[in-house]
């Protein structure tokens, strides 16, 4: 694949407090104009599907295709990591690039080892103090999926690519040879499975584009074509190592990426070419992880005051209303013109 237009636009990868005038922006409080519009719908179509089936989860009247697969298999919610990984791998490119050429590599580089390290700061150790002991959530994972993929991103494309197939392999090679899974009841593979995860991030960091000039001539076909190609391989090898979420199998890495590549070229020509707009995503993805967050915390509220045989109909109204209550926050934080960097 082509290395990617990059233009100076506007997405990071943690979570701060420093305005847009200042030169090390996280918290920004006006939005640049600059940003791409099929990233943060996509972003927002993961976020929306997670708040919603993570807080039906824990419920027995819940059908098992609306829940994580508990074991091998596959199933509607199983998308919504990876999707949200390969977007993270989108900014991440687009923000590396500008860090580089404005500051130089070793401003970037700690620049982006201190905002990754708070956020798996702020997953292991936070989730220890909501849960009593530690856990590997969806916050720690991204922050260590951010930490060792940094180092690839100043490699050419074909190396970058190459070290992050043969790092999936390495993984599967250790799970066959009886490597322990640890934090598996977290369902994210815990933190060995951050060099199978790398593996959406980086390949997404070479099929991002730059906000104003787009793709490169014939290359969303190519891109489409690889994507294509990685969702049938991976379909391909469960046949001999299933699809498993809970031990981040080379299968599901392999399928999902290839979808989430799918659906982000989808994205790129309905919302950025073709311009139509779907306000409730686009919101939702301009402050993915404060809403998630916020999110979670809700969920953890009502999940104390509602028992386990709920009826489905009551589970999902409460679900409606932790969903209508992130829109909203996404919402006014939108019209404030308030992007809280991730």
């Amino acid at each position: 694949m082509a290395e990617p237009i990059i233009s100076p636009p506007a997405e990071t990868s943690a979570i701060s407090f420093i305005r847009e005038s200042e030169s090390r922006l996280i918290l920004r409080t006006q939005d640049s104009g600059e940003r791409l519009a099929s990233l943060d719908f996509m972003r927002g179509g993961a976020i929306f599907f997670m708040i919603l089936l993570n807080a039906l989860y824990f419920y027995e009247a819940v059908p098992q295709w609306l829940k994580h697969a508990p074991d091998d298999g596959f199933t509607l919610p199983d998308l919504g990591v990876p999707v949200f990984l390969f977007t993270l791998g989108i900014s991440y490119r687009i923000s590396f690039s500008r860090w580089l050429e404005k500051t130089g590599r070793k401003k970037t580089l700690l620049h982006f080892l201190f905002r990754f390290f708070l956020l798996w700061a702020m997953g292991f150790f936070g989730e220890l103090m909501v849960f009593g002991h530690f856990t590997w959530g969806v916050l720690a994972a991204i922050g260590a999926v951010g930490l060792v993929s940094l180092p690839f991103l100043f490699l050419p494309v074909p190396h970058r690519l190459i070290a992050a197939t043969v790092l999936l392999l390495a993984y599967q090679l250790a799970l066959l040879a009886g490597v322990p899974v640890y934090f598996i009841n977290d369902g994210l593979g815990g933190p060995l499975a951050t060099f199978a995860w790398i593996f959406p991030v980086l390949v997404a960091a070479t099929c991002s584009p730059g906000p104003r000039k787009g793709f490169y001539p014939g290359q969303t076909t190519q891109l489409f074509l690889a994507g294509l190609g990685l969702t049938f391989l991976g379909l391909a090898l469960s046949s001999l190592i299933p699809l498993n979420k809970h031990k981040v199998s080379i299968s599901y890495i392999m399928f999902t990426t290839g979808l989430s590549l799918v659906i982000f070229l989808g994205s790129y020509l309905l919302i950025d070419i073709w311009k139509i707009k779907i306000p409730v995503f686009i919101m939702l993805g301009k402050n993915p992880l404060f809403v998630y967050m916020v999110s979670g915390i809700l969920t953890l509220g009502l999940n104390a005051i509602t028992p386990q045989d709920a009826s489905l109909a009551l589970l999902a109204v409460e679900s409606l209303v932790i969903l209508l209550i992130s829109y909203f926050l996404a919402a006014w934080l939108h019209h404030q013109k308030i992007i809280l960097r991730i």
